[in-house]
């Protein structure tokens, strides 16, 4: 005899045995389960809907509290003072949920889903950032700033704006200090450095906000894009004069767009910056920062090769039979070498000088003294 149809029938049954059985514990969300809570009632149902969230908050269920205050604020017509009741009543439920869920080592979720529902902003953004900080305690920085990031973008002008971009800035240097992880992969470095651009651009006051520019800094320098490097240090030079990363930043820049020149020959523009900005930093750190030594080798190197710059000039208009071109070029290149005192350059460039005929007209340049 087959069984097939007999097991199938048993199964079905038990099935629906145990859907039956459980279907207090569908969720709220289910039309037909007893626990069903609609979207949005009628002004007729308000008072109704009262009851059962003040009953809901009596016995600690404040998610079903909530639930029934959000469906009676969408009725329409009721009078003012109710209107005022029913916003009582679900921020007091609110409340009450915030701090139970803050105090549940598993709360971060429910309070992350908090900042998702048309609640008062206010109620919303303390869910958040007690959201983020549980998170972040529990290693999930990540998830945090998606918490902080959408706060920021429903609520761009809350209450709490230093506090959630203090906190998206401590997430992104955490994020971008991470290593290159087992055979490079698993590192967190290009979230941190995506959170730190949105913090520099979105959150200007948080208090680290110093320390964002100098880690993508070295985050840009590290891929050699100079350009994006060169900025960050720059724009922490600007916003934040009272840094003490400042003086770093100001002889960073010219360190960087030194190391960003591939031949003197093109870029004399970018090698003199270099050397204005290297000779302001000594005008004003000079024998009070430790800096001193490694901006002074800089300002060596700048000198250098704009000295080997001029020296390609000047050969270039020697070949040109250009006299005059050419003899004020070495004679620059002999002044920058000096300066940079390279004697083998100067001793070079005023060999080459020698040997340049002379330049017609009274301002042709003479040979320089050693």
């Amino acid at each position: 005899m087959n069984q097939r149809p007999r097991f199938a029938a048993n199964l079905l049954g038990a099935l629906a045995l145990l859907a039956l059985a459980s279907c207090s514990a569908l969720p709220r969300w289910v039309p037909f389960s007893p626990r069903h809570i609609p979207s949005a009632i009628k002004a007729a149902d308000v008072d109704e809907a009262i009851q059962k969230a003040e009953a809901a908050l009596e016995r600690g269920d404040t998610e079903t509290a909530i639930d029934w205050m959000r469906a009676a604020t969408r009725a329409t017509g009721m009078p003012v003072e109710k209107r005022d009741r029913v916003q009582i009543l679900l921020e007091t439920a609110c409340s009450q949920r915030i701090a139970q869920l803050s105090e549940s080592p598993d709360g971060a979720d429910g309070l992350a889903a908090m900042v998702d529902i048309d609640l008062p902003r206010q109620l919303a953004v303390e869910a958040g950032l007690r959201a983020a900080t549980q998170m972040m305690a529990a290693g999930d920085g990540l998830d945090a700033y998606d918490v902080l990031k959408k706060l920021d973008t429903k609520f761009p002008l809350h209450h709490e704006r230093q506090r959630a971009g203090d906190l998206m800035c401590e997430i992104g240097l955490t994020a971008i200090a991470d290593g290159p992880g087992f055979l490079g992969f698993f590192s967190t470095q290009d979230e941190g450095q995506a959170i730190l651009e949105y913090v520099i651009l979105n959150a200007p006051w948080a208090r680290r906000c110093d320390e964002a520019y100098w880690t993508l800094t070295a985050y840009y320098e590290a891929d050699r894009d100079w350009d994006l490097a060169i900025d960050r240090a720059e724009k922490l030079v600007l916003n934040h004069p009272g840094s003490a990363l400042r003086p770093a930043a100001q002889a960073h820049v010219p360190h960087l767009r030194l190391a960003s020149i591939k031949s003197p020959e093109y870029d004399r523009g970018a090698i003199q910056k270099a050397r204005f900005e290297l000779q302001e930093w000594l005008a004003s750190y000079a024998g009070k920062n430790d800096l001193e030594e490694r901006v002074r080798i800089d300002l060596g190197d700048a000198l250098r090769r704009l000295s080997d710059n001029d020296m390609i000039v000047s050969r270039f208009y020697q070949r040109v039979d250009n006299a005059y071109g050419a003899r004020t070029h070495a004679v620059r290149a002999i002044e920058e070498a000096r300066e940079a005192n390279d004697l083998r350059r100067v001793e070079a460039a005023e060999a080459w000088l020698n040997r340049l005929p002379a330049a017609a007209g009274p301002e042709a340049p003479a040979e320089v003294a050693p």
